[in-house]
């Protein structure tokens, strides 16, 4: 898997009036750690975000919005509509941009075309070929089925999404009100119809190399304004989950839980950093288990602490990145 962190992706529509609005990260409250406000990836939607009569009026808009949403170091991606990719990616496709978010995939000749027409306006606008991702977002049933051969379709798709609500009708589900309410089907709040789904994703994700993104059940269905403990709470558990990070639907006050929750905290990091000096200690006297903190470490242990040591590592990094700029924005 390629070494990047992407825990946020905020979901922007692109439209003039709101576009500066949704990307001005100084109405966020002062406090410490200001760059957890910001996301890593800010993705402009031409999609469900712009009614179909604006379409064209939202594509002329782009390239300027990749500028303003880039400014505090986010990765920037446009999501595109399936139905008008060739002019969505001549209208998205500029340098500043990291790559496109393909809607609705269900098949893997989908991402080839969509890989395709990416590398020739990468001809043409001067950008490097083979530098911009995918992003392929499965909301179907066919999709979900065959999602092996749509990540493997192109070296392009870094990330693989699912999206909850395409697929609920394509299943003809009718999900959980997030307030609690049970449905016809007489499931309560604890019952999830997409355990299967998202197990599926995450397994052929990591699997291939390509990050599985998405948020726990109920707010992947039906996203939704939440106190921010509960964010963090269900954040907690997509990561849990496997997931490496969350598409936030247009929501600011998403990203600060979100971000939380995918980075591995101090007491975590200091934990492990012992947890590998202990082990080290260990196989230098001769043995390759050696009890702490009331279990016993061993080689699996050691392994997944390079794990947690690397992941916090690459967002310090990315956190570093974000605090650099927006110093450089005050």
């Amino acid at each position: 898997m390629k070494d990047f962190v992407r825990r946020s992706n905020l979901l922007v529509p692109v439209a003039s009036a709101n576009t500066a609005l949704l990307l001005d990260w100084s109405l966020e409250d002062e406090g410490s750690e200001p760059w957890r406000h910001t996301p890593d990836a800010v993705t402009l939607d031409l999609e469900d975000g712009v009614p179909p009569a604006r379409k064209s009026e939202a594509r002329a808009l782009v390239k300027e919005a990749i500028s303003l949403a880039g400014r505090d170091a986010s990765e920037v991606f446009v999501r595109v509509n399936k139905a008008y990719l060739h002019a969505d990616l001549e209208a998205s496709i500029w340098p500043g941009l990291t790559g496109i978010m393909l809607p609705k995939i269900e098949r893997a000749d989908d991402v080839a075309q969509a890989s395709g027409l990416v590398e020739e306006m990468e001809r043409r606008r001067g950008i490097e070929v083979g530098s911009l991702e995918l992003i392929a977002f499965v909301e179907s049933a066919l999709g979900v089925w065959n999602v092996r051969e749509i990540i493997a379709a192109s070296p392009r798709v870094t990330q693989v999404a699912l999206g909850e609500s395409g697929l609920s009708c394509t299943l003809g589900i009718a999900p959980l009100f997030y307030s609690g309410i049970e449905v016809a089907c007489g499931q309560g709040e604890g019952y999830d119809p997409f355990v299967y789904t998202r197990g599926r994703i995450v397994i052929e994700g990591t699997a291939a190399g390509v990050q599985p993104v998405g948020m726990a059940y109920p707010l992947g269905s039906l996203p939704a304004l939440s106190p921010r403990d509960e964010l963090l709470r269900l954040a907690t558990v997509a990561k849990n989950l496997g997931f490496k990070g969350v598409i936030c639907p247009g929501e600011k006050t998403w990203v600060e839980p979100v971000n939380t929750a995918f980075t591995p905290t101090s007491e975590l990091v200091e934990y492990y950093t012992r947890v590998r000096e202990v082990f080290a200690q260990a196989v230098a006297a001769g043995t390759a288990a050696v009890p702490f903190h009331g279990r016993m470490i061993d080689v699996p242990v050691d392994e997944w602490a390079k794990v947690v040591l690397k992941l916090a590592a690459l967002c310090k990094a990315r956190d570093d990145e974000k605090r650099r700029a927006l110093e450089r924005e005050s």
